[in-house]
């Protein structure tokens, strides 16, 4: 990796529990949400890292054959902020002066490769740009945070991921309209979603 890559962060560490099991293992398409999600993030031909918690040797399991970077987060339980930060950590640690990094969430399977592609290509443009996708409500992930954001994300703590942080100062935001990418991010947080998504 060049000094002027930025990586993905694949956040997959989350107990699940109004899903009732560990949902990053719940099949669509006929593998593991996780493992599609992971695929979706390595097709963008930059470095992936997976931050993983709850199940995390289960989780491993069905990542290892793939091209990438796992960390295990032992404090997932305090929430995506913390392991969002985990990641963040674990980046700087093995990717000296990355340009940025790329927030996933693992429970949005159907994302799709282009605007991932999408976002990325803009951060090529303009690195020094936090780079969201919009989505009701205001900017959320998947959303490229350029270096400069880096060490205040790794200090992240509690319940607040992604979201949260891009709403503090949305002048700061550039967005992206998800749907000239095609993308779909639909989220898995219970069964009943996982039907929709599957009957769809």
């Amino acid at each position: 990796m060049n000094a002027s890559s930025p990586v993905i962060v694949l956040l997959a560490a989350g107990e699940a529990s109004r899903f009732g099991s560990l949902k990053q293992l719940a099949m669509i398409d006929g593998e593991p949400m996780v493992r599609r999600a992971a695929r979706q993030a390595l097709a963008s031909g930059v470095p992936v890292l997976v931050v993983l918690g709850s199940g995390a040797e289960q989780v491993a399991t069905v990542l290892a054959d793939l091209p990438l970077q796992t960390v295990v987060h032992e404090g997932w339980r305090d929430g995506l902020g913390s392991s969002l930060a985990a990641g963040v950590r674990a980046v700087q640690h093995a990717h000296p002066q990355p340009s940025g990094v790329l927030v996933m969430l693992a429970d949005q399977p159907r994302l799709g490769t282009a605007l991932l592609a999408h976002l990325l290509a803009l951060h090529a443009q303009s690195p020094t740009q936090i780079i969201a996708t919009a989505q009701p409500g205001g900017a959320g992930p998947p959303a490229l945070f350029p270096r400069s954001e880096l060490d205040a994300l790794a200090a992240a703590r509690g319940q607040h991921g992604a979201r949260e942080w891009l709403r503090r100062d949305p002048a700061r935001v550039t967005l992206v309209d998800p749907t000239h990418c095609s993308a779909d991010l639909r989220d898995i947080d219970t069964p009943d979603d996982l039907h929709r998504l599957t009957a769809s």
